[in-house]
């Protein structure tokens, strides 16, 4: 039986693979004088807007999807400075970040309510986790047997979970991270497979786990890391 094909997703991977494939072409053209990359690189702010079209897809919590707005948001500002001379004054329109970041933690709020219904109607203590972190460092353990899903935030400050006594009861467990000028550690057991699926812009996710993929415990931790870090490990 021929296996079935994966369907085809525009992830931010994807986007920058096209674009550092179109950049070469670009350059290409240009060496062979059938394009003038100097002006087509006026049209970069456009991939801001990709990566945030491509996020705002693919993402399944409001962190990303607010992330993905403000990617769409920041690369349509800067291509109407840069195609037509059209000058938005940013002494003004500052305070939206704000905006912006406010909404954000409204939005992982209400995710922690429903994070918490979803540990009060489950048969183990913690299967569900929320934290959050502004200004501020939190320590989490968890020793469920039966863990599902973490929401980690942490906005100038640092999260710690340690996942060393917990289980996944032989299914896949969810983390989802957003990190903006802080970091998250997560630590977990031997027996557990880590799938890294974080993207990280000015900063960094690094998985020093060391349990194999044929492991029974599975973990899924994806979300966004800007200007910060995320370290998974084994211990």
């Amino acid at each position: 039986m021929t296996p079935a094909r994966a369907a085809a997703r525009l992830t931010p991977q994807v986007v920058l693979g096209l674009v550092i494939v179109g950049f070469g072409l670009l350059l290409t053209a240009d060496n062979l004088g059938y394009a003038d990359a100097g002006h087509v690189i006026h049209y970069w702010p456009l991939i801001l807007v990709a990566f945030g079209l491509a996020k705002l897809l693919q993402s399944d919590t409001a962190s990303g999807k607010v992330f993905g707005v403000l990617l769409i948001v920041a690369g349509g500002w800067t291509t109407a400075e840069e195609l037509f001379g059209v000058t938005l004054d940013i002494d003004r329109w500052w305070p939206l970040f704000l905006v912006g970041l406010g909404a954000l933690i409204i939005s992982r709020a209400f995710r922690g309510d429903r994070l918490s219904d979803l540990t009060n109607a489950s048969s183990s203590a913690d299967a569900a986790i929320s934290e959050f972190a502004f200004w501020s460092g939190k320590v989490r353990r968890n020793a469920s047997p039966a863990f599902r899903r973490a929401d980690l935030t942490a906005i100038m400050g640092g999260v710690e979970l340690d996942l060393r006594s917990a289980g996944t009861g032989g299914q896949e467990a969810i983390i989802d991270v957003f990190v903006w000028w802080g970091g998250v550690e997560i630590t977990v057991p031997p027996d557990w497979a880590v799938s890294n699926q974080v993207v990280a812009i000015m900063g960094g996710a690094d998985d020093k786990s060391t349990g194999t993929q044929d492991a029974r415990n599975r973990l899924v931790v994806r979300g966004f890391v800007v200007m910060g870090g995320v370290e998974i490990k084994t211990q």
